[in-house]
């Protein structure tokens, strides 16, 4: 599996530890290759996807380049809807996986595209809504974290939100586990989750898409935590500068919500920075909040 890796920091004169799943050790480098893969073998074998059949999906980025790896090697040509809005390297890993990218407007406009592609004879993996996305980080993800940690107390369990496959599918299993809390992170300035309008653009990618997802269980969500556009970025550019995890702007978000979380906190790093290199990460950034977190040492368990 992917390393999981503990790392010691101060806050506000306080000892954290946060455990971190370093998800960029895969495949193509995310956390939804696991998703993709799981999605294609499960519809496989019930026969809701044929050998050649066309695949259709909207993604922010990971997933569509999950898809394209995968679909690339089970000969499904597939085409990914993504807004504009999206780092450029996305799009280019799409295209070179050899899919076909179709760029729009917003993400309401993708998926209204999508359904004319199912009409087509498309199957679309749905990954917002396909139970096989929390059942690959149930079954696979959430297992190997379980037994890193080797009976350790831990307070919370912290992901952001775009599917919920990560948050409920690990989120679940440790609860059930370990008796910790879940968190749920989304953007400052798109808090779709707490219902706090209005929406507005917002850097974090790959997290709050526009919509609730419908594998998104609020039962099992003790709270949500907003991270800003500049607290994400700084946090990444922080773990990079300081630690060498060469980690995406999501990764950033999920590491500072879980400081904000608890004393002894679970988060995933979903990608590497890698295909941030045309965004704002590539722009120092400094904030306030992230000034006060001391990174002390990581380890790898």
């Amino acid at each position: 599996g992917t390393p999981l890796v503990e790392i010691d920091c101060i806050f506000r004169g306080q000892k954290h530890k946060v455990f971190a799943k370093c998800e960029w050790y895969s495949l193509t480098g995310s956390i939804k290759d696991k998703v993709a893969y799981q999605i294609f073998k499960d519809a496989y074998e019930n026969g809701k996807l044929k050998p050649h059949q066309k695949v259709v999906e909207v993604s922010s980025g990971n997933m569509g380049i999950s898809i394209s790896a995968i679909a690339n090697l089970t000969q499904n040509p597939t085409t990914i809807l993504m807004p504009k809005t999206m780092s450029e390297e996305r799009k280019k890993l799409i295209r070179q996986f050899g899919a076909t990218l179709v760029e729009t407007e917003n993400f309401p406009e993708a998926f209204a595209l999508c359904k004319q592609y199912e009409k087509e004879g498309y199957f679309c993996p749905s990954q917002f809504e396909n139970e096989s996305n929390k059942k690959a980080h149930r079954n696979i993800t959430a297992k190997e974290i379980f037994a890193k940690l080797n009976g350790k107390k831990i307070d919370a369990f912290v992901a952001g939100v775009g599917t919920s496959g990560t948050l409920c599918g690990i989120g679940g299993f440790l609860k059930e586990k370990m008796n910790l809390s879940v968190c749920a992170i989304e953007p400052q300035n798109a808090r779709i989750l707490s219902g706090i309008k209005p929406y507005s653009h917002h850097k974090l990618q790959g997290l709050s898409d526009e919509i609730v997802p419908k594998l998104y269980d609020k039962k099992i969500v003790s709270n949500i935590v907003q991270i800003s556009d500049d607290d994400a970025i700084a946090m990444s550019q922080k773990l990079c500068k300081e630690l060498s995890l060469g980690v995406g702007i999501s990764s950033g978000a999920n590491f500072l919500g879980a400081i904000l979380s608890g004393k002894n906190c679970i988060t995933v790093l979903p990608d590497d920075n890698k295909k941030y290199l045309s965004t704002d990460l590539s722009t120092p950034i400094k904030t306030k909040l992230v000034d006060e977190i001391e990174l002390i040492k990581i380890k790898c368990l």
